[in-house]
């Protein structure tokens, strides 16, 4: 190793640094064509009906939806189906579209035959009332698979249309995607530790207004030692990518683009410390599960030279106790 990177602390923190997402400190997923609809952003949606607007119709179509997220859970194409108008459509985003009851069904039954266990919750942003019996709901779908940990965050917009004082789906649409949003990377929200021959590196990272930036707040724990340090990720406007900003308490600065690779999420990212010596590396995120990951940094340099490779480092949920 680099004499510059005997310490196990600078090592760790060099990797907190440079890397690009939050648990970048020591350290998702999108739906195949195989799996079940699900949407794609969409244009940013209007405001939500005022929360005395219509209410209980309101609180009908969230339970509406509830429902549809349950029964998807459960892997039951019929009761799936049963959600929609007789005529119902649903829009993907290549545009292909999927027309009434039984389709649905069909389409939903092939679709979960294939044993692909999946969570799924809708985040409803906005609510509005064309008329009397037809209700537009825009807002994310948040789908996790069960057997591979991958997240996927898209925006979904649907059109009901009350029927014998029931509210159904009479339209279901998903949008061409416009790249990696920050909501692909909500998996990462909670509080997360990990541990290495006497180190603790702890990161909380949670939404700010809006849901427009993901912050983290770091903390690396070592032979009494505790260094700390924050990070925001969020997309580039310029470049429509997204991006890492990482700023040590010591002084430290770093920064990242995020990139996605199958499950892995690849962080290029270079940094100062705060005594002016350069790092750049690769990092790497690969969700294990919903509550677990393993972060691998590769392609280390230090001013310039190389610097080892370090081992994957398993990274888990710290859960909330009640």
């Amino acid at each position: 190793m680099h004499a510059k990177c005997r310490s196990k602390l600078p090592a760790i923190l060099f990797s907190c640094l440079a890397a690009g997402c939050g648990w970048a400190a020591l350290s998702a997923g999108h739906a195949g064509t195989a799996e079940p609809p699900a949407a794609r952003p969409v244009a940013a949606p209007p405001k939500v009906a005022p929360v005395g607007e219509r209410k209980p119709d309101q609180d009908a179509l969230r339970e509406a939806i509830g429902s549809f997220a349950e029964a998807f859970e459960k892997g039951d194409a019929k009761a799936v189906a049963a959600h929609w108008t007789a005529n119902g459509e649903y829009i993907a985003d290549d545009g292909t579209t999927i027309r009434g009851r039984a389709e649905l069904e069909k389409d939903y039954a092939d679709a979960f035959g294939k044993g692909n266990r999946q969570t799924l919750e809708v985040e409803v942003e906005s609510v509005r009332f064309p008329s009397r019996d037809n209700a537009v709901v825009e807002g994310h779908f948040k789908l996790r698979r069960a057997k591979t940990g991958e997240f996927v965050a898209s925006r979904c917009s649907f059109l009901f249309a009350r029927e014998d004082g029931k509210w159904l789906i009479a339209i279901a649409r998903e949008s061409p995607g416009d790249g990696l949003t920050v909501r692909d990377l909500e998996w990462l929200i909670g509080t997360w530790e990990a541990k290495r021959e006497g180190t603790v590196v702890s990161t909380k990272y949670e939404w700010t207004t809006n849901k427009t930036f993901v912050r983290c707040n770091i903390s690396i724990a070592q032979d009494g030692k505790t260094l700390t340090g924050m990070q925001m990720i969020g997309k580039m406007p310029s470049t429509g990518g997204l991006h890492a900003w990482t700023f040590e308490d010591s002084g430290g600065i770093g920064d990242a683009d995020i990139t996605r690779d199958g499950k892995k999420w690849m962080f290029a990212a270079r940094g100062s410390t705060a005594d002016g010596r350069v790092l750049t590396a690769t990092n790497i995120m690969t969700p294990v599960d919903a509550d677990s990951f393993l972060w691998h940094a590769v392609e280390r340099t230090l001013d310039g030279e190389p610097v080892p490779d370090q081992s994957p480092i398993k990274v888990n949920r710290v859960k909330a106790t009640k």
